[in-house]
């Protein structure tokens, strides 16, 4: 094996891990927090501000990667992962054992993750700054598929991977996560170090971008738009499935996690098998993506069926896993090579802007529209295509 492709095999697994580490704190955190005595609200605060966190230093990254390559960032952000959310569990241990004031342990918490976010906001604009280097335009839409498809194969993992664990000790699965994600740091070290390379040394380092760069400004909307749709709809999903149902806290719980199980797999498949056999190029990825989503989101308004809302996820997941790789794909295209860091981290940036977003437009707007909340989202979608069509062209099937 060549070390380039140990270097891009040990990117992907850092992307699972990423994927499996984030899945297992959703699954664990809630029902710790309750046990802690904090609240829905303040667990969702520490969530949150991490999202924010993580959006305020993705642009720092990805400056950081154009002067110095993705070696340095990608090897930080990898060790602070492992770092802050061990710190994390034993914070969380701590608070169990010691029943140290909630005030403090929410400060611990909260102060821990944003450091997690931090460190983590590293992680995907190194991992794609290398990948988009070494690839030609033909090989860069699959590859960045691929990367989709390994964090959606941790998130399906992760919860599965904690069920297990969990007998052991409700913290093992973060503890063991944190451990793994270390493992290959030392072939990722020398395969990378022989392939990357210091753009300094090479190319002019004045050049800054914005997340209102003309050159990006299409790219930037779509992200943005297409995770705050994203988030919204997941946010909610629980509430309309119940209210639609007419069904219990636990019947929820049980068809919600098939929801969410159907939507991953169909992300994997789409990014693993469909993307990589039929290698399209990125605007024609974008143009399914939107499709997918914007049937996704008429299924949910039309029908309160319990199985066309598992349709409906089915085609969100391809949404899902369409959309992201192609933006990637698109944007990156439309830069020089100095400033791919940049570009990476700007998307990764929109993309964490939706998440902050989408949740509190999902949950501020659910108990008044109900399943009229996905009609609007569609409309939001719509003028988010028609928007970007007439600024750019280029956003089309060809």
């Amino acid at each position: 094996m060549t070390d380039l492709k140990k270097g891009f095999n040990s990117i992907y697994f850092f992307i699972l891990m990423v994927g499996a580490g984030q899945s297992i704190v959703f699954a664990i955190f809630p029902p710790l927090a309750r046990d802690l005595k904090i609240t829905e609200l303040q667990t969702g605060l520490i969530i949150s501000s991490a999202a924010l966190i993580s959006f305020l230093s993705s642009t720092y990254w990805g400056r950081k990667v154009d002067q110095s390559g993705s070696k340095r960032v990608l090897i930080a952000g990898v060790i602070g992962y492992a770092l802050f959310n061990l710190l994390f569990a034993a914070i969380l241990w701590w608070a169990l054992v010691r029943h140290i004031h909630v005030l403090v342990t929410i400060i611990l918490l909260l102060l821990t993750r944003c450091l997690f976010a931090i460190f983590t906001a590293a992680i995907m604009p190194s991992a794609q700054t290398y990948i988009i280097n070494y690839t030609t335009l033909e090989e860069r839409p699959a590859k960045m598929a691929i990367v989709g498809m390994m964090f959606s194969l941790g998130m399906i993992l992760g919860p599965a991977i904690a069920s297990v664990m969990i007998p052991l000790g409700i913290l093992i699965p973060l503890i063991i996560s944190s451990i793994v994600m270390l493992l290959p740091l030392p072939i990722a070290i020398k395969a990378i170090a022989q392939n990357s390379h210091s753009n300094s040394t090479t190319k002019p380092q004045h050049e800054k971008l914005s997340l209102f760069d003309n050159r990006l400004r299409t790219s930037v909307v779509l992200m943005g738009v297409a995770f705050i749709l994203f988030s919204s709809t997941q946010q909610t999903i629980a509430f309309f499935i119940q209210d639609s149902q007419q069904i219990t806290t636990i019947e929820t719980a049980k068809w919600v996690s098939i929801a969410f199980t159907l939507s991953a797999i169909s992300a994997v498949i789409s990014q693993g098998v469909i993307i990589q056999r039929w290698k399209p190029i990125s605007n024609t990825m974008i143009y399914l993506g939107v499709v997918a989503l914007l049937l996704s989101l008429t299924l949910l308004f039309i029908s309160a069926n319990i199985y066309l809302i598992l349709v409906a996820f089915v085609f969100f997941g391809v949404a899902n896993g369409f959309i992201y790789p192609g933006i990637i794909s698109y944007a990156s295209q439309r830069c020089g090579s100095n400033i791919q860091g940049q570009v990476t981290a700007i998307l990764q940036a929109a993309m964490s802007l939706g998440f902050i977003a989408g949740p509190l437009i999902g949950s501020g707007l659910y108990p008044y529209l109900h399943n009229q909340l996905y009609l609007m989202l569609s409309g939001i979608l719509v003028i988010c295509v028609f928007y970007t069509f007439s600024i750019d062209h280029k956003i089309k099937p060809q």
